[in-house]
């Protein structure tokens, strides 16, 4: 049962696909000899997580491609025999975390109490009994991992309700994933995700070089690969659109751009934080290949 939750969270399904029933009214395992092997791997490895995790990450299976193979589409059309690797979006609490990795804004600190990220007036009002209070923290805990979150029954932290996260009163064998307008709407104008909007803008517009070079730079520290001639296009259109509009509108733009950088623009930093927010949100951003 244990080996196939960590398989489940590497492949998006486990070795038996019936979590939630692992007896003999559940689904059979489609590698039997697989998945007896590993349940004998890990106590041999000392009951370790971390062992077991990097023996199925360093293997061939989890390391290919999740590219469509139509050859095999017609004899493994729901992929049970792993002829590629699979898709999907990575869980809540990561979503922010990559976001703020990317920037250069993630607090690397282990361990710790729990932490209180910037949350909607609203929300943070919405306390049983008006009994707790969520005071925003301050410096590096701001910028906490998700899993240090602070996660209140009454009030549960919205950004990871948004995406899907479960209930921390109630037992979760597998979770969900759902696609909506909320999900998109919170990563283009989240505080959290605003502000890791403006640290990207200044951390590009700190390189040197053409607005090519710091183009391919965002993309790559996104989505960790260079973009594609038409991507470069259209994110350098969407630029000068944006340098445009903030020359016209410069009190938008010092909203938007927050702390420019020293020796540059309010109006330049609000054009490259609106560049960099689309970057940001793109769904390669958030889905693991």
């Amino acid at each position: 049962v244990a080996v196939n939750h960590v398989w489940a969270a590497l492949f998006g399904q486990g070795l038996v696909r019936t979590p939630n029933d692992f007896g003999v009214r559940g689904e059979r395992p489609t590698h039997p000899e697989l998945l007896d092997w590993l349940a004998t791997e890990f106590p041999r490895r000392s009951w370790s997580l971390k062992s077991l995790i990097r023996l199925i990450a360093t293997s061939a299976t989890y390391r290919q491609s999740s590219r469509h193979r139509p050859e095999l589409a017609a004899k493994d059309a729901q992929n049970l025999l792993l002829h590629r690797q699979n898709r999907f979006r990575v869980e809540a609490e990561i979503i922010r975390d990559l976001t703020l990795a990317a920037s250069g804004l993630l607090s690397k600190k282990i361990g710790g109490p729990s932490v209180f990220p910037p949350m909607p007036a609203d929300v943070a009002a919405l306390s049983y009994a008006n009994n707790f209070k969520w005071n925003t923290s301050k410096g590096e805990d701001r910028y906490r991992r998700g899993l240090y979150t602070y996660f209140k029954r009454t009030t549960p932290y919205p950004n990871l309700t948004t995406f899907d996260c479960p209930d921390s009163n109630t037992t979760c064998v597998q979770r969900r994933a759902s696609n909506t307008p909320l999900q998109a709407l919170t990563t283009l104008n989240n505080e959290s995700f605003s502000e890791a909007a403006q640290a990207l803008a200044r951390r590009v517009l700190a390189l040197p070089g053409a607005d090519e070079t710091r183009l391919g730079a965002a993309f790559r520290l996104c989505v960790a690969r260079a973009p594609q001639p038409g991507e470069t296009a259209r994110l350098a259109a969407l630029l000068e659109k944006s340098r445009a509009w903030y020359r016209a509108h410069p009190e938008e733009a010092r909203k938007l751009a927050g702390s420019p950088p020293e020796g540059v623009a309010a109006e330049e930093t609000a054009a490259w934080t609106a560049t960099s927010r689309i970057v940001l949100n793109l769904d390669e951003f958030i889905t693991r290949e």
